[in-house]
């Protein structure tokens, strides 16, 4: 394994494969907080991206982060270490928005191959929390997860150090959404307001079966219920004219968009009154 190595890792419903062109974008996203997080982490260093090959099975997309040094004194005994540790930063900085325990202990405490001195565990703190406040970085990391939650068949996703390791990571499918504290929200500890736009599978308890916008109600898999109001104009059309590719039924399953708007209150952000609204049905599709 080389001593840049990493890989994106992608875990696949049993006898599924991942669409390409999802995957594709997804680990462009990837690649680009690669090269966001190497950028703050040392300006003077450049990273070369190389992907080498993929596994269909659980899908694994290698990358080789090149450091090319720009001074001879900063290759020294004791380096090489130092540079795994910025590897490490830099490949999970997309993965881990949030600085703190559990985080460290549970993904680094028990496995040999991640086993880190305390020092090193406090320089990857260190790091992880300044790439946690780059909006670049925060930018790439939400494009990566609302480009892989359009495939369903992607059940995971992480990254180890080589090739054939185990994921140092992997956030399973039920925290791609917005909500699940997965993403980075690019809001300052000042901001009173924010807006989010996470994408989940609900099944349809109640519609407005009229073509303007009220509120429906929905169940995610093993949460409660919520409403929202139905305000994709497109899908409020096609319902008006039959154009809706399903049949009225018990346990009508959709894909929605929704507009979550949040308000801070006592240091913890809550949804305003009527601040959640369906902007996009993904499925069904209309006609």
């Amino acid at each position: 394994m080389s001593d840049g190595e990493v890989s994106l890792y992608f875990g696949l419903e049993k006898g599924q494969r991942a669409d390409l062109e999802v995957v594709a974008a997804a680990a462009l996203q990837w690649v680009e907080s690669i090269r966001a997080a190497a950028r703050e982490i040392d300006p003077n260093a450049q990273i070369r991206v190389e992907l080498l090959n993929a596994d269909e099975s659980s899908l694994r997309l290698n990358a080789i982060l090149d450091w090319i040094e720009t001074q001879l004194a900063r290759i020294e005994e004791g380096s090489s270490q130092y540079k795994r540790i910025r590897k490490l930063a830099i490949a999970l900085a997309i993965f881990i928005p949030t600085v703190g325990v559990p985080t460290y202990d549970f993904y680094f405490g028990e496995k040999p191959k991640a086993a880190i001195s305390e020092e090193d565990r406090q320089l990857l703190r260190e790091l992880l929390d300044q790439l946690k406040k780059n909006p670049e970085v925060g930018a790439h990391r939400q494009k990566f997860f609302k480009t892989i939650e359009r495939d369903k068949s992607i059940t995971g996703a992480g990254v180890s150090e080589g090739h054939h390791d185990r994921p140092l990571i992997l956030v399973p499918r039920d925290q791609f959404a917005e909500q699940s504290g997965v993403w980075q929200i690019l809001a300052s500890d000042e901001d009173q307001e924010r807006t989010t736009y996470p994408i989940v599978d609900v099944t349809l308890v109640s519609p407005a079966l009229v073509p303007t916008p009220r509120a429906w109600t929905f169940q995610p898999p093993g949460l409660p219920e919520f409403t929202a109001t139905m305000r994709d104009k497109v899908f409020l059309a096609a319902l008006e004219h039959d154009h809706v590719r399903e049949r009225l039924r018990v346990g009508i399953p959709m894909t929605i968009r929704l507009e979550v708007k949040e308000k801070k209150l006592d240091g913890a952000w809550g949804i305003k009154r009527g601040g959640r609204s369906v902007v996009e049905v993904i499925t069904p599709k209309a006609k």
